[in-house]
């Protein structure tokens, strides 16, 4: 009798968990889309990032589909999901690779990765990918807003990969790899003349090429340096009849010196290949160090780009 009254409970419970899920109602496409701006709003940004995914789950065309994932990453950004967002950003752009939010999206992956920057003692990868994205934005979307942000982060970028390149260059002027400094000071110089590093490392070359007894070579940096130092544009001089005249034009004195440098690089590198006993007696065969040598094979392979 007991095991029969336990089998009708049983039963009875049965029929009402399963009469209570058949009256689950699932929302709409609106209701999921006003839940999650309404999370949005408030600031909650991981459960706004979770409904409009539920919002694209339930209803993938629907008419909210392209905003919804479009905050998606940008609720995870702000979340600082900083790995979710450049996953959600790359949906978008595959999802709707015409979409008037694409200046927007390219933004927001640089600065994704801006916000995983490291100290320049670090790797700069990221820094390298977020300045990768930002100089599409600049020179994609030049009528953008967008654009004029990215420039800005552009230059926040490339003062950091260039300070992260004059970090190395000090260590390996400890380590007395002046060779492989050199090679680095030049690159620096050449890749990125408009920074603040690079007028550091301009100083430094000049002081390295005047210890090896190359004047010539350092006074070159030396006019190079004080151009930056100074970094004024040409003043107009008045002619005779009225007019104003901008002064002839002249080389920098930083494409010389860098001319100067790669030719210097070329020929150490023919010494270090040069077989024993084909070059003058007069002339020391130059050691490079393992280090030095990559240095300079990277050098010519940025010459020969």
């Amino acid at each position: 009798m007991e095991r029969r009254i336990v089998q009708c409970v049983c039963g009875m419970l049965v029929l009402l968990i399963s009469g209570c899920s058949g009256t689950t109602k699932r929302l709409s496409a609106k209701e999921y889309y006003s839940r999650a701006t309404e999370a949005y709003t408030r600031e909650d940004y991981l459960t706004a990032a979770d409904d409009y995914q539920e919002l694209l789950d339930q209803y993938p065309l629907n008419p909210y589909a392209e905003e919804a994932q479009l905050k998606i990453g940008y609720s995870r950004y702000l979340d600082k999901k900083y790995t979710e967002a450049l996953g959600s950003f790359s949906d978008f752009e595959r999802n709707y690779p015409t979409s008037s939010y694409l200046p927007f999206v390219q933004y927001y992956r640089g600065m994704s990765y801006l916000e995983q920057m490291r100290s320049i003692d670090r790797d700069q990868s990221v820094t390298e990918k977020a300045d990768d994205f930002f100089r599409v934005v600049a020179d994609r979307y030049r009528n953008s807003p967008f654009a004029t942000l990215a420039e800005e982060k552009n230059r926040e970028c490339r003062e950091a990969l260039a300070s992260h390149e004059l970090y190395v260059i000090d260590f390996q002027l400890k380590r007395y790899a002046r060779l492989a400094a050199k090679a680095r000071l030049r690159l620096l110089i050449e890749e990125y003349p408009e920074t603040d590093a690079a007028v550091v490392g301009l100083a430094r070359l000049q002081d390295l090429l005047a210890e090896e007894g190359k004047q010539e070579l350092a006074n070159l940096a030396a006019q190079a340096l004080a151009a930056r130092s100074i970094g004024s544009p040409p003043v107009p001089v008045p002619a005779q009849n009225g007019t104003e005249e901008l002064p002839a034009p002249t080389v920098d004195p930083l494409l010389n010196l860098i001319t100067a440098l790669k030719k210097e690089e070329s020929e150490a590198r023919e010494l270090a290949i040069r077989p024993p006993g084909s070059e003058p007696t007069q002339q020391p065969t130059l050691k490079l160090t393992g280090e030095d040598q990559k240095i300079l094979q990277r050098a010519q392979e940025k010459e020969a780009e």
